[in-house]
């Protein structure tokens, strides 16, 4: 029994992991697609909807694979399934080298589906199991990870293109995607802190002490979340959700004003820093005020940030800034669903509520990927994405706030 924490804990290490494994997956081999994509659309003249469909058929091999993918990784050795799913994304920007027609891209968008079908379920159960304590700050910083390798990778990839073209640098994305996943998968991961007999940071005597009395008060008195919660919960977070995908047409936006391909690989990465410290501050502010005002907040200022998007016309700074907040709607599909679904059902039922959620949300995110760039291929503006994503953002506002006051009523009754 582990009566005092030593200095260093292991859980450093696993959060370490899963920032390396989060940026790989997301950062690099989802968020950074945009920048290789409208060099492709430039150099081969698809039209952006019909490339866009890629990200459709992967959110839905996501959507599909995010069960098995889950259960593997929880059941089996976890280091082997997060090395092969990220030999699978690997493989899926290899490929691209080779490509010269739509339906090849298609395929890649089978493999890195699958690749990155259980990574925001997994990484928040991990970190739960590590950390006693700041587990919102925790989860934050991990969704971060994926925010800033996009902010930082996001310019090398628009040189490299330019350098060497999109076909090297398609390679190039997939083999650093692949290695900050499989580095640390291999030499790191650890499913909970028990498989190395240690306690998880933070445990104290007291909190087991608690725990002990928590169950047995469940036993003698328990209740159960109506399903209209979860009904409830998810859609307001997956609406809000919604504009993640606009993400990777943030280049196409900057082309379609007149700017080159740099400056759109630029906004791209002010997205990401957004994305970075959205995710870090919505795990801050949800340790200290609470996740469902935290949410209220990030959502009004998602919803300003369309507003900004849309008046920018050929003003950058405008243009930096509104992306710069967008950045935050990533949060509302990484960081705080799991705090949200912890809050409402607890440590022993979260889980299940979670994968759920992120099997909803892929097949939702699937549909979005294709059908904003197709919005703006029928229209020849973002601005109807955009004025979307500005109703998408005050959805949860109304959504949480009533099942917050449905949860506590439950709870109190």
């Amino acid at each position: 029994m582990q009566d005092k924490q030593s200095k260093f804990h292991y859980a450093w290490l696993i959060l370490f992991a899963a920032v390396c494994i989060q940026g790989g997956i997301i950062g690099i081999l989802v968020n950074c697609t945009g920048v290789i994509f409208s060099a492709i659309i430039e150099d081969l003249g698809f039209r952006s909807g019909d490339l866009s469909i890629y990200y459709t058929i992967r959110a839905f091999l996501q959507a599909a694979a995010c069960g098995v993918t889950t259960k593997l990784f929880l059941s089996k050795n976890p280091k082997i399934v997060m090395t092969g799913l990220g030999a699978l994304g690997l493989a899926g920007f290899v490929g691209m080298y080779f490509y010269t027609s739509l339906w090849q891209w298609y395929f890649s968008g089978v493999l890195v589906g699958i690749c990155m079908s259980c990574v925001l379920v997994v990484i928040p159960v991990v970190l739960n199991n590590w950390f006693a304590t700041r587990n919102g700050m925790v989860i934050g910083i991990a969704m971060a990870a994926s925010g800033l390798a996009g902010a930082v990778f996001s310019p090398v990839l628009s040189s490299f293109i330019v350098s060497m073209g999109w076909r090297k640098t398609a390679v190039i994305n997939g083999l650093t995607g692949f290695l900050l996943i499989a580095l640390p998968s291999l030499f790191l991961l650890v499913r909970t802190p028990e498989e190395k007999g240690m306690k998880p940071y933070g445990w104290t005597e007291d909190m087991a002490q608690k725990s002990a009395v928590s169950a047995e008060k469940k036993e003698t008195k328990s209740y159960k979340m109506p399903s209209s919660m979860f009904v409830i919960s998810t859609f307001g977070l997956i609406v809000a959700g919604i504009m993640t995908q606009f993400g990777n047409q943030l280049p196409m936006l900057a082309q379609s004003v007149g700017y080159t391909i740099q400056v759109g690989a630029m906004v791209t990465s002010f997205n990401m820093v957004g994305n970075v410290a959205g995710k870090l501050l919505i795990g801050v502010m949800a340790d200290k005020i609470g996740i469902f005002p935290s949410v209220n907040l990030t959502s009004v200022v998602i919803a300003i940030s369309t507003v900004m998007l849309i008046f920018s016309g050929t003003n950058p700074v405008m243009m930096y800034a509104g992306a710069l907040l967008l950045g935050m709607v990533y949060s509302m599909g990484t960081t705080v669903p799991p705090l949200v679904y912890m809050e409402v059902y607890g440590p022993d039922e979260y889980k299940t509520h979670l994968s759920r959620f992120q099997s909803y949300n892929s097949v939702t995110m699937a549909l979005a990927s294709s059908g904003l760039p197709y919005i703006y291929d029928f229209t020849g503006s973002f601005n109807g994405a955009l004025i979307l994503g500005f109703v998408c953002a005050i959805v949860p506002i109304f959504t949480l706030t009533m099942v917050k006051k449905k949860a506590e009523a439950i709870k109190k009754a």
